[in-house]
């Protein structure tokens, strides 16, 4: 997974963008970026391969950019997914720390703690899915609920619950198998939405309550988080390519002058302000005319598919926020967030502050205003040195990941 110095090279295959970053967590926990490759994506669409050899090219193309930036060989990359159906499944496990016979309690020991999460990892999930994330959220001393560290406590019976994030099998596979035949060492596979809220959020945040969006090109992905603890994530097969061929079919106009009008002149919020503001298409040079379309038109059609988005997110956490108040607000990232109107229309269906997701504590990227784009990239780095200073022994740490995502690394 690293490189020499302890440099991690990350990878993203989105739909619109492929992007690979490589850098390192300093001592002060800022991150450093070495290198970096961004090119146009190809064979992909809503998140899953289509033309498999156009996308190993788009793939080699980013990494051969991010080693010419930092005179580095890209051996092995951690890979960021985007949605692949992702969908999270809460599982507890209940260890008994006092034996029955005895009428008292017992010290919580690290081993019950290990004991404890291990039994709530058992779940079982149906064949055609596999394990991306398991990670602890409370835990449950007797009666006392929502123990963050019960480590040194008293108890008889020990309770936690463990949040699975897990993808479509065959969809994660394919990507892990097209990054291999590029060929690079897939050292381990992470999930966008927790990638991005550990790059634009920080502790205080995500105690405060936060939902983090990222608004990709075939995909949304999400991640919520409350009292510091993930307490939902998930993703949808829609974003901003979807967004463009709505203007394609609702204008009939070509998807390249649906994108540039998407992008120039359109916004996800309708004004009736504009009704009589008429928009010039021009021509192209494969048989498009061009022609004029009123402003109000284009904006209610992208309006439309961004309330989805957005209803379809608020659809899927609006149960775990009873509540609790997202007292940090929702942080939208990717193409989508830039997109005029977007984040007036998030705080009008969240009911809450909706402001863009910036990385925080970064250093090196090729622009402030690329940094949010770049954000599952940044976060996957600190989320995977997070995971590796809990574990001393580098080849144990190997272990864990295996288990917690379900990954076999013997390449």
């Amino acid at each position: 997974m690293l490189m020499a110095g302890d440099v991690t090279a990350v990878l993203e295959i989105g739909t619109s963008k492929v992007r690979c970053l490589i850098g390192e967590v300093r001592e002060d926990q800022s991150i450093s970026v070495v290198g970096y490759g961004e090119v146009e994506s190809q064979g992909i669409r809503k998140g899953e391969i289509l033309n498999r050899d156009k996308a190993i090219i788009a793939v080699r193309k980013a990494l051969k950019t991010a080693e010419e930036n930092t005179r580095k060989t890209i051996h092995s990359v951690v890979l960021v997914l985007s949605g692949g159906d992702a969908s999270c499944v809460i599982s507890e496990g209940v260890h008994r720390i006092a034996d029955a016979s005895e009428n008292r309690k017992q010290e919580i020991m690290a081993e019950d703690i290990a004991e404890v999460l291990s039994i709530a990892r058992r779940h079982v999930l149906p064949d055609n899915r596999i394990r991306l994330h398991s990670l602890e959220s409370y835990f449950t001393v007797d009666d006392i609920q929502e123990v963050i560290d019960p480590k040194g406590l008293s108890c008889e019976v020990l309770k936690v619950q463990v949040l699975t994030l897990h993808g479509k099998r065959s969809v994660v596979e394919n990507f892990q198998k097209l990054v291999v035949d590029i060929p690079v060492v897939c050292a381990d596979a992470v999930y966008n939405g927790i990638c991005t809220s550990w790059a634009v959020t920080n502790k205080s945040m995500r105690k405060a309550g936060v939902l983090v969006i990222d608004l990709g090109g075939g995909t949304t992905d999400f991640a919520l988080y409350h009292n510091g603890i993930l307490q939902h994530c998930g993703s949808f097969t829609a974003g901003g390519s979807h967004v463009t061929n709505d203007i394609a079919k609702g204008l009939q106009i070509p998807e390249a002058q649906a994108e540039a009008l998407k992008n120039k002149e359109g916004s996800a919020l309708s004004n009736l302000m504009e009704r009589d503001r008429n928009i010039s298409i021009p021509s192209d040079t494969h048989g498009f005319n061009g022609k004029m379309v009123r402003a109000v038109t284009l904006n209610t059609i992208i309006q439309a598919r961004m309330e989805e988005i957005f209803e379809l997110v608020k659809e899927d956490v609006e149960g775990f926020l009873l509540n609790k108040p997202l007292g940090a607000g929702v942080l939208l990232t990717g193409g989508g967030a830039f997109l005029d109107g977007t984040r007036d229309l998030g705080q009008k269906i969240f009911n809450a502050p909706c402001s863009i997701g910036k990385p925080i504590d970064v250093h090196g990227l090729p622009s402030q205003q690329s940094a949010p784009y770049y954000a599952p990239l940044i976060g996957a780095i600190r989320y995977v040195s997070s995971l590796e200073k809990k574990v001393e022994n580098p080849s144990h740490f190997k272990r864990l990941l295996q288990h917690l995502w379900g990954q076999q690394n013997g390449k």
